[in-house]
């Protein structure tokens, strides 16, 4: 498996909560052993609950702590085993603006918008055939993290480096964030262009309006996809000494909304369209639905195809094992085979 690749690495820290499981698992077995000896000797215990299996308790106990290791391991999205697409080439640059401010942390997303926006773009790198790729993280301003690529790999790298650190200058400045994918893509371009902004739209400045209007006129659609809880909102967990608690000003916590009329400004000046990141289809979330439905339509082909290494999808299969270790723990039972009662039962009979 030397192609072994994870499209979710991060979710490798839940693992720290099956350690956590085995050690509370292990903390009561000794309580119930000890307790047990508080008031019976320990060659009575076998008499008195002969029975009861210590060792079929570790085995079933070891078989939750392994269904909970692979459900985090399909979680991280393995992939192994390289097959090739032959997929027709597009004409289509594609520039993802990517919001890092601190207010994406905030979890109401399924999971913090950074990381629903991080796992929509992988999602998405599946879904593009040939097209070319680029990336601006911006807070409160905007830095080039992978210019324009078909290399989608090395974006992959990109994209799972990005956080919260990849801007110094705190805020939302969807402006400047337009302004660098706009000089991303040069004077001139034959393909086709667009911008997506992936972002909780908290950015009041006209600057965004402004370069939408820009890129538009030079022939680069801009469209947003907004992350977040547009009426409730959440706070924003910071990490202080490592603590986690949330950010507050002027000792109020911090609530932070979508704010998609805002955003709905920006998609309307860049000659674009503004969706809500959901679950669109079974199968497309808005990310892929809006590549699929608004952007490859337009994308102009080219009468060359190319062929597209990817690697199988293998989530599915640590899942099955982790399902079949749950049934056959609910099976297992923590008592041996009471042998010696059935065998007593059928001499008294006898007699």
């Amino acid at each position: 498996m030397d192609d072994l690749k994870l499209d979710n690495v991060r979710q490798l820290q839940w693992l720290l909560l099956v350690a956590a499981c085995a050690g509370v698992f292990a903390y009561g077995f000794a309580m119930k052993s000890a307790s047990l000896r508080a008031f019976v000797s320990a060659r009575l215990i076998s008499v008195l609950a002969p029975n009861v299996s210590r060792s079929r308790q570790w085995i079933r106990a070891g078989m939750v702590l392994g269904a909970m290791t692979l459900i985090i391991l399909a979680l991280t999205g393995p992939r192994w085993g390289t097959y090739y697409d032959e997929v027709q080439q597009r004409r289509l640059d594609l520039v993802i603006c990517l919001d890092v401010s601190r207010s994406m942390l905030a979890e109401d997303a399924g999971m913090s918008r950074l990381d629903r926006a991080r796992d929509d773009i992988r999602r998405l790198l599946d879904q593009i055939g040939g097209g070319m790729v680029g990336l601006v993280a911006f807070a409160g301003r905007a830095e080039l993290v992978c210019p324009l690529t078909d290399d989608y790999e090395y974006y992959r790298l990109a994209l799972d480096d990005v956080g919260i650190h990849s801007v110094t200058v705190g805020g939302t400045n969807i402006g400047e964030a337009l302004r660098a994918a706009i000089k991303t893509f040069g004077d001139s371009s034959p393909r086709q262009r667009a911008i997506i902004l992936m972002t909780d739209g908290e950015d009041h400045a006209e600057l965004a309006v402004n370069e939408a209007r820009r890129a538009s006129e030079a022939g680069i659609a801009v469209y947003a996809v907004g992350i977040g809880d547009d009426e409730k909102g959440a706070l924003i967990p910071i990490d202080r000494n490592g603590q986690r608690t949330y950010l507050k000003y002027e000792d109020e916590q911090v609530w932070s909304k979508l704010d998609p009329s805002r955003l709905k400004e920006i998609v309307a000046a860049g000659g674009g369209e503004y969706q809500p990141s959901r679950q669109v289809t079974p199968r497309q979330r808005t990310l892929e639905w809006l590549y699929a439905e608004r952007l490859a339509p337009k994308e102009e082909r080219t009468n060359e195809d190319r062929k597209v290494a990817r690697q199988h999808a293998r989530s599915h299969w640590f899942a099955a094992i982790a399902l079949a270790l749950l049934l056959m723990e609910c099976i297992v039972s923590e008592r041996r085979a009471d042998t010696g009662r059935r065998s007593g039962h059928s001499e008294g009979t006898r007699t």
